[in-house]
């Protein structure tokens, strides 16, 4: 299996977003050429003749500039050239999106970008704001919209950050998103305890089903994660998803703008879970088999009690294990589990509900 990479060129941001949840000891600084040069070479190296996918993330990564990614670009080309697979996408707060940028990434057709919208301007503006507190909704829409008028697809998804603010709109900001046409994807706050944004796992999965209801009803609607995750999930009976894969150590890692090694790009600046730094001959392959990344891949089903008999194990393996660590115990199941399955047993059987229904009305003809 390939790895997907999550890179960040810079934690610097030129936004100030209330709930980031950037690590004050994250590495500081623009990521230079020499190590961005041995980052895609050992990624690339250590994804056993598999596709490499590189997620250029943050911070905000458009920061370190587009002669950055043309860079990149060069070097994904000479990689092809030896038949090695290799993609990219970008996840931006779209204000920086130029003109420039999208001509060269339609061009290369290899970068897709992502977005980060909280929904409409009143919503979005009490959360994703600059440093002078002006709410960014207009720059970023307007990075949106810059993407979805170039010809050839560009990427224009965004993902929403479900919190204590937002939560009792989840209507208004799917009908936001909707409306324009703008895929989207609801990531939960992570830390549940966060008195200023943190909601319970149970509030979030009763405001997600009734959205859910919203949603599956909607002949036009567009794609909204998770539900479609958990749906193809609850389909196929194998998990899809970094939060719900068996073990997502067996795919990702993630790499800082000096070079340092981590699980993924939630633990950047956590020093227990360091494991190198690409700028040591070898330290990526080194750090995929260090202790750190064993211990991970240890947790699992079959080592928490309390999910050995869950129905939704398969598909749900207990979850993030970064939410765990924020929850107080990384091997120990994601804080969100009740409302992971009050969301399984909603859209399970509402799904149900809807092939019967489907059934019948295909014998009556």
């Amino acid at each position: 299996m390939g790895l997907t990479a999550i890179v960040k060129p810079t934690h610097n941001c030129n936004l100030r977003c209330k709930y980031c949840y950037i690590e004050k000891g994250a590495e500081k600084g623009m990521m230079s050429k020499e190590t961005l040069h041995n980052t895609i070479d050992q990624v690339v190296e250590n994804s056993n003749k598999e596709e490499a996918h590189f997620i250029w993330h943050g911070g905000e990564p458009l920061l370190a500039g587009l002669n950055f990614f043309k860079e990149i670009s060069l070097l994904s080309h000479e990689f092809k050239k030896q038949n090695k697979g290799f993609s990219n996408s970008i996840q931006t707060n779209g204000t920086l999106v130029s003109k420039e940028l999208l001509d060269f990434i339609e061009k290369e057709k290899d970068f897709y970008l992502g977005f980060s919208l909280d929904g409409p301007e009143d919503i979005s503006n009490k959360t994703r704001i600059y440093a002078n507190g002006d709410g960014a909704f207009r720059d970023i829409f307007r990075g949106i919209k810059m993407a979805q008028d170039r010809k050839a697809f560009v990427g224009s998804g965004a993902i929403a950050v479900v919190n204590k603010h937002n939560l009792p709109h989840l209507d208004q900001i799917y009908e936001f998103f909707n409306k324009n046409e703008i895929g989207l994807k609801l990531n939960h706050i992570i830390d549940t305890k966060d008195t200023n944004f943190g909601i319970s796992p149970i509030e979030y999965a009763k405001a997600m089903n009734t959205l859910f209801d919203r949603w599956i009803d909607d002949y036009d609607a567009i794609e909204v994660d998770p539900f479609s995750q958990i749906m193809g999930n609850l389909m196929s009976g194998r998990p899809n998803g970094c939060n719900y894969s068996k073990s997502c150590q067996d795919s990702f890692i993630s790499v800082g703008p000096q070079g340092d090694i981590y699980p993924c790009g939630r633990f950047d600046g956590l020093k227990n879970y360091w494991m190198g730094n690409v700028n040591e001959k070898n330290d990526m392959a080194k750090a995929l088999e260090s202790d750190i990344r064993k211990k991970l891949k240890e947790r699992g089903l079959e080592k928490i009690t309390e999910c050995k008999q869950c129905e939704y194990g398969p598909i749900c393996n207990s979850g993030c294990q970064h939410n765990a660590l924020i929850g107080g115990d990384i091997m120990g199941k994601d804080p969100y589990c009740v409302g992971y399955k009050m969301m399984f047993k909603h859209i399970e059987s509402k799904v149900h509900t809807e092939l019967t229904k489907a059934e019948i009305k295909g014998d009556k003809k």
